[in-house]
C-alpha cells in the first residue's frame, strides 16, 4: 500500500470515526439503553413484568426510533438527515397510534407464578389517554413541518449557478 492511499484511508477514517461515535453516542442517549436493558436477562425480565414489551410493542418503538436517530446522525449535514427526520416522526406517528390502539389500551391480569391470584379471578383495567395522544401527534405533525422546511433551506443553500459549458472550436 503506497502512501497516497494510507493518506486516504488515514483521511477516510478522520471523516467516518467522528459520525460513528457521535452516532453511537445519541443512539444510546435516544433509547438504547433501555434496549440493553430489556434484552439483559436480569433486569429485562423485572422490567418486562412491569412494562410487557411483547404486549406493547414497546421494544419495536425504541428499535425503530433508535436506528433512525444513530443513520441521521451518520448522515449529519446532508439532505438524507431532514428526509430521515421526516421519516421517523411519520413512522413514530403510526407506530404509536398501531400500538396504542388509538389512544386506548388494555391491560389484563390473571393468575400466574409470578402473581398469585385466587383461581378464575381476572383483573382487567383499561388506560385512556386520547388527549396525550393527540398532543404527541401535534408535536409530531410540527416534527415533519420543521424537518421539511430544513430540508428546503439545507437545498436552497446548495443552490448552485448554472454551469457554462466550455465552446467547442
Amino acid at each position: 500500500m503506497g502512501e497516497d492511499e494510507a493518506k486516504t484511508l488515514n483521511d477516510w477514517f478522520r471523516i467516518i470515526f467522528p459520525r460513528v461515535l457521535r452516532a453511537t453516542i445519541w443512539g444510546f442517549i435516544m433509547g438504547g439503553e433501555l434496549l440493553i436493558l430489556l434484552f439483559l436477562p436480569a433486569i429485562g425480565g423485572t422490567l418486562q413484568e412491569f412494562l410487557p414489551a411483547e404486549q406493547t410493542g414497546f421494544s419495536y418503538f425504541l428499535f425503530i426510533f433508535v436506528g433512525f436517530e444513530v443513520a441521521i446522525q451518520l448522515l449529519r449535514g446532508t439532505i438524507f438527515q431532514h428526509v430521515l427526520g421526516m421519516a421517523r416522526a411519520l413512522i413514530s406517528i403510526i407506530v404509536l397510534v398501531f400500538i396504542t390502539n388509538g389512544g386506548i389500551m388494555s391491560f389484563t391480569i390473571s393468575s400466574s407464578p409470578e402473581i398469585p391470584l385466587p383461581p378464575g379471578i381476572v383483573i382487567s383495567f383499561t388506560v385512556g389517554f386520547k388527549v396525550v395522544l393527540g398532543v404527541f401527534l401535534i408535536l409530531s405533525s410540527l416534527t415533519i413541518i420543521k424537518n421539511l422546511l430544513q430540508a428546503i433551506d439545507f437545498l436552497s443553500e446548495r443552490v448552485e449557478e448554472p454551469a457554462i459549458l466550455p465552446e467547442f472550436p
